[in-house]
């Protein structure tokens, strides 16, 4: 059990016993013991004991339970065999490596045992540097934490990948997460940036401020972004929100590893305030954003987020919904504010105001409704209620948002969206 571990209990009890002598302590007595120490640093520490049926049977001749009385006794057992355990060791140790800095590693490891007919599918924390449990056992192991990228190993599809790594000094390599510490400069995890930005006890440690950025990364661009766009400036006249935006836009970028998203964040913000300025003069922007809402609204998307919660976005979660709220406030009143008549006219095939052009063209666009003619076909014009127009609107395949702000121009009368 404790093969290979240098288990320290294991090493006193042994240091004990070989300091007792004479009575009946022979040459017998010593090697029994000395081979215990032996079986505790099996190999340095890197290898253990296999319970496979030759292991076993190669353990049984070394460990025959008949001593020599002296060096040259081989009466009842050949000395030589004692030497066989080396057909049982197997090399198991696991030890974490920094890619970046190349030095051995503290890193949590997820290992999951196999379910069989004795116990359920379990798993449990270990430490590595680690000796593993035997792998035949084993269904996965998983580097976890916080700290360190995860690392996925899936034992059910085979052992050779991992029998590889552990043959070469059982090196695996794993990266560290920005902003993190290693287990040995933070053993509690209290002094990472990420945790002084919770811990701090001042109200404005929550704002992420651009002196910290140099701390996740040291690209010169993403350096001179924050020293230009993240400091507010008296001469530049800007508003102190656009400045808070930006930091948490490239804070986010850095500490997930993906600062090639920073142009998306930032043209879809630029987009979006065209769009409240109403100076937008081309719609390419918005089916851009468009593709993206749509897909981060799929149902596949979804369904991975649920599978794999932890996986990693390639944009925030947070980010996008307030991008959509814009979008939809700044449509909805300009359809309040004189809005509605030129879509009126759109639909009625009437002349269209050109200062109200772009608006409506990203509204149409927005809202996917499409041209006059499929709204005809439909028979949408001549429905009553809401309920009717929401069954005609149905083979058009458009979402129910569109409806719900072109069934008050169908209808006629605003009060008729009721069920």
């Amino acid at each position: 059990v404790m093969a290979g571990s240098g288990n320290l209990k294991v090493l006193q009890l042994c240091r004990f016993l070989h300091k007792k002598i004479g009575g009946e302590m022979n040459y017998g007595f010593h090697m029994a013991h000395h081979m215990a120490l032996g079986f505790l640093f099996l190999g340095g520490g890197r290898y253990s004991l296999s319970t496979s049926n030759s292991s076993i049977a190669a353990l049984l001749c070394a460990l025959y339970p008949h001593f020599p009385v002296h060096s040259t006794d081989n009466r009842y057992h050949l000395q030589a065999l004692r030497h066989l355990y080396v057909l049982a060791a197997e090399p198991r140790l696991l030890v974490p490596v920094d890619v970046d800095t190349d030095t051995p590693c503290y890193a949590l490891l997820e290992v999951t045992y196999k379910g069989t007919q004795w116990y359920e599918q379990t798993s449990e924390e270990l430490m590595a540097p680690t000796l593993l449990p035997e792998l035949h056992l084993l269904k996965q192991i998983r580097v976890k934490g916080p700290r360190y990228w995860e690392l996925l190993i899936d034992l059910s599809k085979g052992v050779h990948h991992l029998k590889s790594i552990l043959s070469r000094d059982g090196v695996l390599y794993v990266k560290l997460r920005a902003g993190q510490l290693s287990y040995k400069e933070d053993p509690m995890g209290w002094r990472s940036l990420l945790a002084q930005t919770v811990t701090h006890r001042k109200t404005d440690a929550y704002a992420v401020k651009p002196e910290a950025i140099s701390a996740f990364t040291s690209d010169p661009a993403l350096l001179s972004f924050a020293d230009y766009f993240c400091k507010p400036a008296a001469t530049m006249g800007q508003k102190q929100e656009v400045f808070d935006l930006f930091s948490s836009i490239l804070y986010e970028c850095v500490t997930q590893e993906n600062p090639e998203m920073l142009p998306a964040y930032i043209a879809i913000d630029q987009a979006v305030r065209r769009l409240e300025k109403k100076e937008m003069s081309e719609t390419f922007d918005l089916w851009q954003i468009k593709l993206v809402l749509e897909f981060f609204n799929s149902r596949s998307h979804q369904e991975r987020i649920r599978k794999n919660p932890h996986a990693g976005l390639f944009m925030n979660s947070e980010f996008l919904p307030v991008m959509k709220c814009s979008i939809d406030n700044t449509l909805d009143q300009w359809l309040q504010v004189g809005g509605d008549i030129c879509l009126h006219s759109y639909l009625s095939g009437q002349l269209i105001d050109e200062s109200q052009l772009s608006m409506l063209a990203c509204f149409l666009i927005y809202h996917s409704v499409p041209i006059p003619g499929q709204l005809l076909a439909g028979g949408l014009e001549g429905s009553t209620s809401f309920s009717e127009l929401l069954l005609k609107f149905k083979p058009l395949k458009m979402p129910v948002r569109a409806l719900l702000r072109l069934a008050p121009l169908l209808l006629g009368n605003p009060q008729a969206m009721t069920l």
